[in-house]
């Protein structure tokens, strides 16, 4: 989920959500199902006129069109005759959909014009813009998020005037064909349905006008219907999803493939925002707008989710205070060379050796992590003394509480951004922390952004055959459409 706009800019809005009006025109449901096919009403006059037609498996290999509606297919299109290499690639992006969501969908029969959902993990904090730099392999941005605090300068810097305002772009967004401007995503959180449905139409026309082969779109409005309905607004998002394929498929007689993915998990729990800024000064902090002494904290937030980025000159005194408090499930610090991960149980640490990590316990196993550890050891993959490259980290934990965590959490204090906050934080499901002001537009039935499984997990299909999962997020691209970089257009 990208941040929510200006609050100043929603108050003068007063509550108007100046969705698009455009709409996609293919069925929202089907008219018929038999048990090869699903019959659709493109024309909308009450008759059968399209199916996805299914193989033994419950695969969609071909697409029917009934013309004249007498009940009998007159054209049939194999979607195995057309050679990938040949035809348009529409790659959507979505907004905060977790794993567990998709599998389901495509375990009871659905999008199955696409080879099965593959599994990927988010980077950490998992937060939109991070994320889908990392997808994309573009520039890190400068911090975690829009508005923080760069020690260099000791003051907060940002673009949040010129993201809402005057539309400037991240890196990742010049690469997108369609994408929302940052103030259009903040309105979508007071009508998220609207705002989800023109943006869909939106993308379907940006396809449509691409002069490139490989087209891609982001739809930021599928983070507020998640975060406003929770499981019920990740199904609907699925839907519309759904509608643009089957459009795209419909009109171009299955001649273009298509990729879905989403850039991290979402939690589907209801929050309840809690004051940093309190926790702190409790424990005898000073919590200010830059560090000037030694007991000084700034704290950089902005939406409601599960982590948070802190300056400090004493990371460890202020991670081992906010453990304490049960909202915080996790605070991490540099600590020299190693990052230092610390729960109410202890601390551990992760060490680097070249491109290889590992985790090593201090007084806790912080992150449960001994036995993935110890069968890397035993087979092979890890060195004697736990050293391990990402793949195997991300293989061995896929489906662990705390997947691919010690890369995760090395990069965050690395390559990710150019200036990395002191302590990262992430907070218990549950809980949530953020600008109170936002609550007054939102009541939020799920979020993101923290380090575990949930916030994490999201998923990756494609019509191509080229999928083989999972992936790390820099190995979906190449996967899904080999030797493309997506270019900078604008």
């Amino acid at each position: 989920m990208r941040r929510f706009a200006l609050l100043v800019f929603l108050l003068l809005c007063s509550g108007c959500s100046f969705a698009p009006r455009e709409r996609l025109t293919f069925p929202q449901k089907s008219i018929e199902h038999t048990p090869d096919a699903e019959w659709f009403d493109v024309d909308h006059d009450g008759r059968r006129d399209f199916a996805l037609a299914f193989d033994s498996s419950g695969t969609v290999d071909r697409l029917l069109y009934d013309d004249d509606e007498d009940g009998m297919p007159d054209r049939v299109y194999r979607l195995a005759d057309y050679d990938d290499r040949e035809l348009p690639h529409a790659i959507l992006l979505l907004d905060s959909l977790p794993y567990q969501v998709m599998s389901e969908r495509y375990a009871a029969g659905d999008f199955r014009w696409f080879k099965p959902p593959v599994k990927t993990i988010s980077a950490f904090p998992s937060l939109t813009e991070l994320c889908y730099s990392e997808l994309l392999h573009a520039p890190p941005l400068p911090g975690v998020i829009d508005e923080q605090y760069d020690p260099r300068l000791g003051k907060f810097r940002g673009d949040l005037w010129g993201r809402a305002i005057d539309k400037h772009e991240q890196p990742w967004e010049r690469r997108m064909h369609y994408h929302a401007s940052y103030d259009e995503h903040g309105l979508s959180f007071l009508d998220p349905r609207a705002w989800y449905a023109g943006e869909l139409a939106r993308c379907y026309r940006a396809i449509e006008d691409s002069p490139d082969r490989a087209t891609f779109v982001y739809t930021a409005s599928a983070a507020s219907m998640v975060c406003k309905f929770g499981r019920a607004g990740a199904e609907e998002v699925l839907d519309g999803a759904r509608q643009l394929c089957l459009q795209l498929l419909y009109e171009r007689r299955g001649a273009i493939r298509i990729s879905m993915m989403a850039d991290h998990g979402h939690n589907l729990t209801p929050t309840k925002n809690v004051s940093l800024a309190a926790l702190l000064k409790r424990d005898g902090f000073h919590v200010t707008d830059s560090v000037r002494n030694d007991n000084d904290v700034v704290i950089s937030i902005n939406g409601l989710v599960t982590n948070a980025a802190l300056h400090t000159r004493r990371p460890r005194e202020v991670a081992a205070a906010l453990v304490r408090h049960e909202a915080i499930e996790l605070a991490m610090y540099r600590d020299g060379s190693k990052v230092i991960v610390q729960s109410a149980s202890g601390r551990a640490a992760i060490e680097a050796k070249g491109t290889r990590t590992r985790y090593v316990p201090i007084d806790a196993d912080v992150l449960d992590l001994a036995k993935p550890v110890e069968a890397m050891k035993t087979s092979g993959i890890a060195d004697a003394d736990g050293f391990a490259d990402e793949r195997a980290w991300f293989e061995a934990t896929l489906d662990h509480p705390w997947p691919n965590s010690p890369p995760r959490l090395w990069t965050a204090f690395g390559r990710l951004v150019v200036s990395a906050p002191t302590v990262l934080l992430s907070i218990r499901d549950g809980y949530s922390t953020g600008k109170p002001e936002y609550e007054k537009w939102i009541d939020m039935k799920s979020t993101h952004g923290g380090l575990n499984q949930v916030n994490s997990a999201t998923f990756v299909m494609s019509m191509t055959d080229r999928l083989k999962g999972p992936l790390l997020p820099r190995e979906i691209l190449p996967s899904i459409d080999p030797g493309n970089v997506p270019r900078v257009l604008r």
